[in-house]
């Protein structure tokens, strides 16, 4: 990974600490950004693809699991995490250019290629403390499911979300397989799987995919930080890790196996020719019309 620097953030209300920006080689524009709140207990990841709604390039997926994997490590008073996007997005989903090439690339290949992707993003899965998505902005395909990664979600009214995988030409991937059954009523999942259909913050918190959605996307982090304090400040740390483990047993009992079934059904999806009408459509910007 290459060496990140040290910059003063934007301020925040009660801030202490310092961001970490960790980029790409030669451009300050794609990476996570890394925020301490609250005494170091309050770690906030900010991911960042400027100018392309955060979509998740291979170098950004590669920068999150380096964060997550040594958070502990970095920072080990830390008791509660936040995942946010950088500007007006949360994560657009996977990188279009990074998407093309999967169509070209051998069907078996793929199957690598997708693992090695989700498990860019499923540490978030086993951090020992409690994660809260602030999905200030648009969640959409794998942006989406990274935030079923977390523990708990709060959004704004007007923010986008969806699981848009079938619009798109392929079948759900980074765990959205596992998670949206586990996490949300059975008619809501199939609902928003079967018709990867977009809905709105408001929608969200009355199907009880979000834990609260609120008015302002420019709160939605502090509305975060707030549930992050009142854990920080009013439980056992120990009780946490054991409690966190618990959660979310029934989900790691069965994410190697189902992330393996996503991978090889994404692959044989990326072979196809809807796939590349959908790609199309992407590029042209019209709605893709499948045979």
């Amino acid at each position: 990974m290459n060496v990140s620097r040290l910059l003063l953030p934007i301020p925040l209300r009660n801030f202490s600490g310092m961001v970490k920006r960790l980029f790409s080689s030669g451009e300050d524009k794609v990476g996570v950004d890394v925020t301490c709140r609250h005494n170091d207990k309050t770690i906030i990841l900010t991911l960042r693809n400027e100018g392309k709604m955060n979509c998740m390039t291979e170098y950004m997926a590669k920068s999150f699991k380096g964060t997550v994997l040594n958070l502990k490590k970095a920072h080990p008073q830390a008791r509660c995490l936040v995942i946010t996007g950088h500007g007006k997005s949360f994560a657009a989903g996977a990188d279009l250019a990074w998407l093309e090439e999967r169509s070209v690339t051998d069907p078996t290949k793929n199957i690598e290629i997708m693992r090695e992707y989700y498990g860019f993003f499923t540490p978030l899965l086993e951090v020992p403390i409690p994660t809260i998505a602030a999905i200030n902005g648009p969640a959409i395909g794998a942006g989406f499911c990274v935030s079923m990664f977390c523990d708990l979600r709060i959004t704004a009214d007007d923010a986008k979300l969806g699981a848009n995988f079938v619009k798109v030409g392929i079948s759900p991937g980074m765990g959205g397989s596992f998670t949206l059954p586990q996490k949300l009523n059975n008619q809501v999942c199939n609902d928003i799987t079967l018709t990867g259909r977009t809905f709105s913050g408001q929608e969200a918190e009355k199907m009880g995919v979000v834990l609260k959605s609120i008015s302002s996307r420019s709160m939605v982090l502090e509305e975060s930080l707030q549930l992050a304090e009142q854990i920080v400040n009013t439980t056992s740390p120990n009780a946490m890790k054991e409690t966190v483990k618990l959660l979310r047993a029934p989900y790691l009992r069965i994410m190697d196996s189902q992330l393996q079934l996503e991978a090889e059904a994404q692959s044989r999806c990326f072979a196809s020719d809807d796939f590349k009408i959908a790609l199309a459509s992407v590029k042209n910007k019209t709605v893709p019309v499948f045979d």
